[in-house]
């Protein structure tokens, strides 16, 4: 079992050294997907702020814990991503040999945890957060491929970092400064004062500077309770702000906005389209054919159900959110449409979720659509049972999907959805295979 694992690390090592001279940030990058150093938007589920998993040159990443494994599909076996032959990794007991693992990503705090990975020009990246009720640190890792070194490429100090991406050697993140009053301020102050957030920008490439400021939410008579959902696709950075907006008569109102960061011309603004309406919310986007799909919402107050089977049209518009246009009509607004570049899909995986919670009764399976690139259907499937994901698992590529899984004994591994056969599953279950990790 060892010499598998270096057998495998070494020939991961060969073509991660390989990728990184030729790399995929010379010069100036084309205004679509680009594989290797873009956001991998179609690696991100419907649970997922930030992808749990990503792929590489020669195999998947996954993020479990503490720790990142690597996916050799040749030989189908879950690595820890790290080559140091007399390291243990999750089973070593001494705290300093354990942190010391190159797959090890939580940082030196007992309540340490990680928030997704990223994989960029052949390096994994991967946030871990401390915090108690006082304070909060955050520590980004960067971490060869290969798994043969680590090292912290940024550090904070005193902020919440609490949801960030990566695309093309740039980290875009949140930052959230909590506010606690002193007795006098509380006495004297009759001004409210909030938390603050700030969407930053930190290039990872060169020497690193301090991070720079793309947007603060300073709308007037907003709340702001967040601001995430992060994508990113050629040019453009996407995000959802949430919070409450108070009305004139004294109420309060939903406030979940999806806004567009032009990374060339350093523009922040809403995505809207001619004749939305003031009750309508756009609750994030899919990317297809180099344009993005979104669907406005309209929500009746708490009543999710009523809200979600509803219809609405699904629009089409250009990556600048101009040009929007009606894509599909008469589609349930508790559907999500989801792309892998060749494929799209519309599910009902939302629907499901809900009713297996009790919210309401809902027979359907977790059901796909696909659609092809003259947008025909072609096939439809669904899931196993053994998938358990909120609402539906990141889509993956046109060859597969995976999902991790946990059994009750702890035990856990990956699925592999195989989307190769798409176009004879016809409404059938998806084949999949179960990778233990040993």
């Amino acid at each position: 079992m060892v010499k598998s694992m270096e057998k495998a690390l070494w020939r991961l090592c060969i073509l991660s050294c390989a990728f990184v001279v030729s790399g995929c940030g010379k010069g100036e990058l084309p205004n679509t997907y680009v594989e290797g150093c873009d956001f991998q938007y179609m690696r991100q589920g419907s649970a997922d702020y930030v992808p749990e998993m990503q792929k590489g040159e020669d195999g998947y990443y996954f993020r479990r814990g503490e720790f990142i494994y690597y996916l050799d599909e040749k030989t189908d076996t879950l690595l820890p991503l790290c080559n140091r032959a007399d390291c243990l990794h999750e089973r070593e007991t001494d705290g300093d040999r354990r942190e010391a693992c190159n797959a090890f990503v939580a940082n030196e705090f007992e309540r340490s945890n990680c928030r997704g990975i990223a994989y960029c020009n052949g390096y994994i990246y991967c946030l871990s957060i401390d915090s108690n009720a006082f304070h909060e640190k955050a520590t980004l890792y960067r971490i060869a491929a290969d798994g043969s070194s680590k090292e912290q490429a940024f550090r904070w100090d005193d902020i919440v970092v609490e949801d960030w991406i990566i695309h093309r050697d740039t980290l875009f993140f949140v930052e959230r400064i909590h506010y606690f009053p002193s007795e006098h301020e509380e006495e004297e102050s009759d001004e409210e004062i909030r938390d603050s957030f700030t969407i930053k920008k930190l290039k990872l490439t060169g020497s690193m500077e301090q991070p720079e400021a793309i947007y603060v939410l300073d709308e007037e008579n907003v709340y702001y309770l967040g601001c995430n959902w992060f994508m990113a696709y050629g040019n453009y950075f996407y995000t959802i702000i949430s919070g409450v907006i108070a009305m004139e008569d004294g109420s309060f109102d939903s406030y979940e906005k999806t806004f567009i960061y032009d990374m060339k011309k350093e523009v922040f603004y809403e995505l809207t389209y001619d004749g939305m309406t003031q009750q309508e919310e756009i609750l994030s986007v899919t990317f297809w054919q180099d344009r993005i799909l979104f669907m406005p919402i309209i929500f009746d107050g708490r009543d999710l159900e009523t809200s979600y089977r509803r219809t609405g049209n699904i629009y089409i518009a250009d990556l600048d959110g101009s040009n929007a246009e009606i894509f599909m009509e008469d589609v349930s607004m508790g559907y999500a449409t989801r792309s892998d570049g060749r494929y799209l899909y519309l599910t009902n995986g939302t629907m499901v979720t809900m009713s297996d919670w009790g919210y309401w009764d809902y027979s359907e399976k977790k059901t796909f659509w696909v659609y092809d690139e003259e947008n025909e259907l072609v096939d439809t499937f669904v899931l196993p049972e053994a998938v358990k994901d909120f609402g539906a698992p990141a889509i993956g590529d046109a060859e597969r999907m995976y999902t991790i899984y946990q059994e009750d004994d702890g035990s856990w591994g990956v699925l592999r959805l195989d989307k190769s056969k798409i176009g004879s599953y016809h409404g059938a279950e998806i084949d999949f295979t179960v990778i233990p990790y040993e």
